[in-house]
């Protein structure tokens, strides 16, 4: 019997040995039954389940059942099925969608990824990892190798102009930078944030190569969201209760088609926007509503005080990842990522407008590997709207 038990405590520790972000990573007994709790919220029996070409599994679950409804400050939501306004601007003439067919829920279903514990603990980590980007904000030498393990290249409004914001959106072209080390990241996004230190709040979309995240080398369409700064809250996706899916044939953390360098060009347009009458922020891709993070879930955030568009990076050490396509703004279009039709809704229930160029600041980490285009509305004659290119090789810098 004293055997039997000892040769049970030494496979749960086998178990619990996991290859981390940096390393081998060792977590407790405790740490082990709070993933198996959590698996069994987000891992909900649904009414059908599906197998995707890419060999994810997706079960379809009843829309009002979702594990985001297990949230504690989300006990009798009402699930919103539809955004009240959807964005008001000029139509323009769209390039066809890179969501392809989706993953084919019935109505009244969402499809929810069936989640493995090494999700949860990539996730978990990586998240951790990410609220690093408010103190490398505060620290006076954000090149220093200890504080800066993000790179970015972007623009964004100035918090301190107490501009108040309800939206953003843009539309920008989706790469698959090849990385050279399994625990980097190279992203493309957008996001809203609020509030200050502790009470920082932070709503990102966007496309990513993150294998820390996802356990593989393809581009995927990621959300993250946190309501303090990363100190307690912060989550990819549907990893953990938050997001309220509404779609039955679209989900977040999908494989996305991607860019050709100087060839075909897969495009994406993405939005986040406040319900006025809800106060639910919502995300919109290709025109098509995906759902929403419930206002719930972040207490006194009812509205933006920044607004970001650009690219950034994750690397434990060099050398950097690329960021973009890889390559210099100076290629221009075909060559580089771009970001066009940069918008932002200043009123709530509002119209998007462009944003203008004295209204926007530039953050570029290290010059040497990544660069910022110029802020301009003359490309294509002046069709694309607001549009900057970015990105780079990275490299040793």
């Amino acid at each position: 019997m004293a055997l039997k038990k000892m040769m049970s405590r030494y496979s749960v520790l086998v178990l619990l040995i996991i290859v981390g972000i940096n390393g081998v990573w060792s977590i407790s007994r405790e740490e082990d039954l709070e993933l198996e709790r959590q698996l069994k919220i987000l891992n909900k029996p649904g009414v059908k389940t599906i197998k995707t070409d890419n060999g994810e599994i997706f079960n379809c679950v009843d829309i009002h059942k979702q594990p985001s409804l297990d949230h504690p400050l989300l006990k009798n939501h009402e699930v919103q099925m539809t955004f009240n306004h959807p964005r008001k601007s000029v139509k323009e003439k769209k390039s066809p969608s890179v969501l392809g067919k989706g993953i084919g829920c019935p109505i009244g279903t969402v499809p929810i990824r069936r989640t493995k514990k090494e999700d949860l603990i990539r996730a978990q980590a990586f998240s951790k990892l990410r609220t690093r980007r408010y103190a490398d904000a505060k620290n006076s030498h954000p090149l220093e190798e200890e504080s800066n393990v993000f790179r970015s290249a972007k623009i964004y409004t100035n918090a301190l102009s107490l501009e108040r914001y309800y939206g953003i959106e843009s539309y920008f072209n989706v790469y698959n930078p090849t990385l050279s080390s399994p625990d980097q990241s190279s992203t493309t996004l957008i996001y809203v944030a609020g509030g200050l230190d502790e009470a920082k709040c932070d709503i990102s979309v966007g496309w990513t190569v993150n294998e820390p995240r996802y356990g593989d080398n393809q581009t995927h369409l990621f959300t993250y969201w946190t309501a303090d700064g990363g100190a307690t809250t912060g989550c990819y996706d549907l990893l953990c209760p938050g997001f309220i899916a509404t779609h039955p044939h679209r989900t977040l953390g999908l494989t996305l088609p991607t860019s050709t360098y100087h060839g075909a060009q897969a495009e994406i347009q993405l939005t986040i926007s406040k319900d006025e009458f809800t106060d639910h922020w919502w995300l919109i891709v290709d025109g098509q509503q995906f759902g929403y993070w419930p206002k719930q879930l972040f207490g006194i955030f009812g509205v933006a005080r920044e607004l970001y568009w650009g690219g950034e990076v994750f690397s434990p050490s060099q050398p950097l990842p690329p960021m973009g396509s890889g390559h210099f703004p100076e290629e221009g279009e075909g060559g580089a990522c771009y970001m066009r039709a940069l918008k932002y809704q200043y009123e709530d229930g509002g119209i998007f407008v462009d944003i203008q160029r004295e209204g926007i600041s530039r953050l570029v980490d290290n010059p040497e590997c990544y660069k910022l285009g110029l802020l301009t509305n003359t490309i294509r004659g002046g069709s694309w709207g607001q549009t900057f290119f970015f990105g780079g090789p990275g490299g040793q810098c």
